[in-house]
């Protein structure tokens, strides 16, 4: 029982992370920077204080345990899979970062932004690969 509680706490918690990170990287990716929209950057950054962080974090906690639970830490998928995750937390520290600064009113690094949503869809596409193929 414990294992299916783990893995339903995984799955929501990965839902909301990832769809956060999706709608800072549409928010980057459309929002003209202007002093005028101060307060839906200002949500933005609450969202992801309160919401989208804590959910990355219970996602690692929950997934950490299934591997524990599963003794998949040998496994090479899961090594694989754990280097993209870390590269999505990476991701997330740094569109969450770009969020804040243009909250504060300095611009986004654009080249960089730019290409943010590619990046966390792939990741997520190859984290889903190697967790249901199990190569």
């Amino acid at each position: 029982m414990i294992y299916l509680l783990l893995k339903t706490g995984h799955i929501v918690a990965l839902i909301i992370w990832i769809g956060g990170m999706l709608a800072q990287v549409l928010l980057l990716r459309t929002m003209p920077p202007g002093p005028d929209l101060h307060h839906v950057l200002d949500a933005a950054v609450r969202w992801d204080r309160r919401l989208v962080a804590p959910a990355m974090l219970l996602a690692w906690a929950c997934g950490l345990a299934l591997a524990s639970i599963g003794h998949w830490f040998a496994s090479p998928w899961l090594i694989v899979k754990l280097v993209f995750v870390v590269a999505l937390s990476a991701l997330h520290g740094f569109v969450s970062g770009c969020v804040r600064r243009m909250a504060t009113g300095t611009p986004a690094p654009s080249a960089l932004s730019s290409h943010a949503g590619a990046a966390l869809l792939g990741a997520v596409m190859a984290i889903v690969l190697l967790v249901v193929v199990k190569p």
